[in-house]
C-alpha cells in the first residue's frame, strides 16, 4: 500500500527555520542534527508566505535570505538517507504589505480593515488564493520535487471574515450574516466546520491525482473550527500539538495539563485508529518567545507519554538545535536514542482499556466551555470535568480509552465494560439512543454533572434525553459548605468509613429526593461556618449519587463536577469515591504500585508482549512540571504470564517474583522515565530493536 508508512509511529524533527536560518545554512548541517536526535522522517520548510524555493508563481514570495533552492537540495539530500519528509505549507496568512496589493484574498473586519495574526494580514478561506492559488503551488511543488512524501498544512482553519463575497456566501448557506465579533452562532460554525471539511477534500483529491503515495496532514494548534471527525477522515495522519508550554499562547490559549499528550494520541486513535498520530511538541517554554528553552522534565515527560501511547513524537525546534538556548537538545538526545534502540517495542502497540471516557465536541462547544479549546475561565464545564475524570483513572491506574461525540456509535462503546460521560451537557437525540443501546444490552456509565441538560447544538431540553436517566438535572445550586452523606457501606469503607465528606461546587437535583439505593444525600449547606457552630446534622435530602437498572445494565450519575474538583484542586475523597464507583464495574486496576500518585502509569499490550512506562511528575508543590525530581524506588504488580521483566533503558532483567498469575518487580529509581516490558513466554525476553 502507498501510503502503508503512516500505520506505525516515526520519530520526526521539525526545523521551525526562521526565514534569517536560510543565510548559509549547508543542508548537510540539517540532516547532522537529524541524525544526531535519531530521526528517521521531518516537516520540511515548503510554501505559501515564504516560498523555500525558487518558485515561478506571483502569489508567493522567496525568502528573501534564500539563496539557491532549499526545498529541492533538502530533499535530495533527506531521501538520500531514507528520511520521511512532509512539506510544510502555511496558507492562514500572508506577508505584511501584500493586502494592499492583493485585498480580495484577505480577511476583513466589521469595519473594513484587514485582520492580523502576529502582524500578518490573515488569509480569507473563499479568496482566490485558497480557491486558485494554492493549487498552483502545490502542482509546482509536487512537479518540481515528486520525492516529497505529502504536505503538512499549518494552522489551517476558515477565519471570521466580513468582506463582501464571505457575507454573501454564508448568508445563502445559513440564511443569516456572517456573526459579529465575539458572537457564536451555531448555524455559522457549522457552515465554517464543512467548509474547511470540503476544501480539505478537494486539497487531497488534488494531492492524490498527482502523486497517491503523498499523505496529507492538516494541522492547527487549537483547531479552530474544525469537525474533527469529518477532517480525521480526510487526513492521512492526524496532526495534533501536545506542546504543553509553561506559557501557553496568548493569542489562541492552547491546553496546559499533564496529560495532554495522552488525550491527543488517544483521540487521534478514536478518530483513526489505523494511523500514527503527528504530535507536534515545541522546544520552547514561552510560546510567544520562541528562543526559550523548555524545561528537561516537562519535554521528556510530554514525548515519553506521546510515545507510549503509540504516537510519532515531532520535537518543532525554533531554528536549528545549535542556537542560543540549546538546553533542550540533551533530552532529546535521551527520548530519541531510547525511541531509536526499541523502536519495535513503540509499533503496534494496543490499548489494554476496559474504560472509556466520552470527549465531547458538542459540549465543549456550547456548554460552558464556549468552545475553547482550554476551557472555561471559570474552571467548570465539559473540558475540565473531561480533564479530571481522565486523571482520576489516571492517578488510580485505570487504562482508558477515549470516545468520541457526536456521532458516537453502539461499536464505540460496545467494546467496553464502562463508560464515563464527563459533563456531558450537550447530548444529540442520535448519541442519546446510543448510550441508551448500550445501557440496555448490559453496559455500565457515569455521568456527572449537567447531563444532557441540552441538545447537540447547546439547546436547553424540555424532556429528558435519555431512557436509562429519565430526568434533566434541572436547575444548580451551590454546594458550598454542604456535605455528601456516605450511606452505602461500599463507599464508606472506599473513604475509609468516615460518615461523609464535603461537598463544593454546583449541585443538580435531578431525581428530588431519588430512590432508596441512591446515595451521597446532600446535607445542608450550612452558612454559618464560624467553627463553634460546625457540627453536621441531618441524614442528607437530595442524592448526588444515583443510581437507575435499565435493561441489563446500568447508570449511574453524579449531578456534581467530581472531575472538575479533583482537576482543581486534587481532592482524594473525590478521587477514592470515584474509585470505588469504577471498582464496582471493572474490579481493581491492572497495574497494582505503591509509587505516589506523582509516577504515571501507561500499559499497552504488544504482539511480543505487555510494555509498561512510569513517568516521573513529580514537581514542586503547587507548580507545574519544570524540574527533575527523582523517586525512590516502588513496586508494580501486574497479572500476566511473562517469565521476565527487562528494563529497556538500561536493558536490565529485574527480579521477579510470582503468585499464582500476578508477577511482581521493583522499580529501583525513578528519573525521567522507566520502559518495562513484560513478553509473553513464547518470546522468552528477547527485545525487539530497529
Amino acid at each position: 500500500m502507498p501510503l502503508s508508512w503512516t500505520r506505525q509511529p516515526l520519530r520526526f524533527l521539525q526545523h521551525l527555520l526562521r526565514e534569517s536560518d536560510a543565510r548559509d545554512l549547508e543542508v548537510g548541517t540539517l540532516i547532522a542534527e537529524m541524525k544526531r536526535v535519531h530521526a528517521d522522517a521531518c516537516i520540511a520548510m515548503g510554501g505559501g508566505f515564504s516560498a523555500w524555493y525558487p518558485t515561478k508563481l506571483a502569489c508567493q514570495t522567496v525568502n528573501p535570505h534564500l539563496n539557491g533552492d532549499f526545498l529541492g537540495d533538502f530533499l535530495h539530500a533527506a531521501k538520500a538517507e531514507d528520511f520521511r519528509v512532509l512539506v510544510r505549507m502555511d496558507i492562514s496568512k500572508g506577508r505584511a504589505g501584500v493586502e494592499r496589493e492583493r485585498p480580495d484574498w484577505f480577511v476583513r473586519k466589521p469595519d473594513g480593515d484587514f485582520s492580523a495574526v502576529w502582524g500578518m494580514p490573515q488569509m480569507c478561506a473563499t479568496g482566490n488564493f485558497w480557491q486558485v492559488e494554492v493549487f498552483a503551488i502545490l502542482s509546482e511543488i509536487m512537479e518540481n520535487y515528486p520525492s516529497g512524501d505529502g504536505f503538512f498544512f499549518n494552522y489551517l482553519h476558515v477565519p471570521r471574515c466580513h468582506c463582501s463575497r464571505c457575507q454573501k456566501i454564508v448568508f445563502e448557506a445559513t440564511g443569516k450574516p456572517v456573526p459579529a465579533l465575539g458572537t457564536r452562532d451555531p448555524a455559522y460554525e457549522q457552515w465554517r466546520q464543512n467548509y474547511l471539511a470540503d476544501y480539505m477534500g478537494r486539497v487531497r483529491s488534488f494531492i492524490r491525482a498527482r502523486n497517491p503515495a503523498a499523505a496529507l496532514v492538516p494541522y492547527h494548534h487549537v483547531r479552530d473550527g474544525w469537525n474533527i471527525r469529518r477532517m480525521a477522515e480526510i487526513a492521512d495522519i492526524v496532526g495534533s500539538q501536545v506542546s504543553n508550554p509553561i506559557m501557553p499562547n496568548p493569542v489562541d490559549p492552547q491546553p496546559s495539563w499533564n496529560l495532554w499528550a495522552a488525550e491527543e494520541a488517544q483521540l487521534a486513535r478514536a478518530l483513526k485508529p489505523d494511523a500514527a498520530p503527528l504530535l507536534i511538541q515545541t522546544t520552547s517554554a514561552v510560546f510567544a518567545s520562541r528562543q526559550t528553552a523548555m524545561p528537561p522534565a516537562r519535554l521528556v515527560n510530554n514525548l515519553m507519554q506521546a510515545a507510549a501511547h503509540g504516537g510519532s513524537t515531532a520535537p518543532a525546534v525554533n531554528g536549528l538545535l545549535a542556537q542560543d538556548d540549546a538546553r533542550f537538545v540533551p533530552s532529546l538526545d535521551l527520548v530519541s536514542a531510547h525511541l531509536s534502540r526499541h523502536g519495535g517495542w513503540y509499533a503496534n502497540l494496543q490499548s489494554t482499556a476496559r474504560i472509556a471516557v466520552l470527549r465531547c465536541e458538542a459540549s465543549r462547544m456550547w456548554g460552558e466551555d464556549a468552545g475553547r479549546s482550554a476551557g472555561a475561565p471559570s474552571g467548570e464545564g465539559h473540558v475540565a470535568e473531561f480533564r479530571g475524570v481522565c486523571e482520576i483513572l489516571t492517578d488510580l491506574r485505570y487504562p482508558f480509552d477515549l470516545v468520541v461525540a457526536p456521532e458516537v456509535t453502539l461499536q464505540d462503546l460496545a467494546r467496553y465494560d464502562l463508560v464515563v460521560l464527563p459533563a456531558v451537557s450537550c447530548l444529540s437525540d442520535a448519541d442519546a439512543a446510543v448510550v441508551d443501546a448500550y445501557v440496555e444490552a448490559g453496559g455500565t456509565i457515569i455521568a456527572t454533572a449537567d447531563f444532557a441538560a441540552a441538545d447537540g447544538w447547546g439547546r436547553g431540553r424540555a424532556n429528558h434525553a435519555t431512557r436509562c436517566l429519565p430526568a434533566l438535572p434541572g436547575e444548580s445550586r451551590s454546594a458550598v459548605g454542604a456535605y455528601f452523606a456516605l450511606r452505602g457501606e461500599a463507599l464508606r469503607n472506599a473513604l475509609g468509613g468516615i460518615p461523609h465528606i464535603a461537598a463544593a461546587g454546583p449541585f443538580w437535583a435531578p431525581f428530588a429526593q431519588g430512590e432508596v439505593g441512591d446515595d451521597l444525600r446532600i446535607i445542608g449547606p450550612f452558612v454559618n461556618n464560624a467553627p463553634e457552630f460546625t457540627t453536621v446534622e441531618g441524614e442528607g435530602v437530595e442524592p448526588g449519587l444515583v443510581i437507575r437498572t435499565f435493561g441489563k445494565g446500568r447508570a449511574s450519575w453524579l449531578p456534581w463536577r467530581v472531575g472538575a474538583l479533583y482537576h482543581r484542586y486534587s481532592m482524594p475523597d473525590f478521587r477514592d469515591l470515584f474509585g470505588a464507583l469504577v471498582t464496582r464495574t471493572v474490579g481493581d486496576p491492572p497495574i497494582r504500585t505503591n509509587a505516589p500518585a506523582a509516577v504515571e502509569v501507561i500499559s499497552r499490550d504488544h504482539p511480543e508482549g505487555l510494555i509498561l512506562h512510569f513517568l516521573n511528575r513529580a514537581a514542586s508543590q503547587t507548580k507545574g512540571l519544570a524540574e527533575l525530581a527523582p523517586l525512590a524506588g516502588f513496586e508494580v504488580s501486574v497479572e500476566t504470564d511473562a517469565e521476565i521483566a527487562i528494563s529497556l533503558v538500561n536493558n536490565e532483567k529485574l527480579p521477579l517474583t510470582r503468585a499464582s498469575r500476578t508477577v511482581t518487580f521493583r522499580v529501583e529509581r525513578l528519573d525521567h522515565f522507566a520502559a518495562i516490558v513484560l513478553p509473553r513466554s513464547a518470546t522468552k525476553g528477547e527485545t525487539t530493536e530497529e
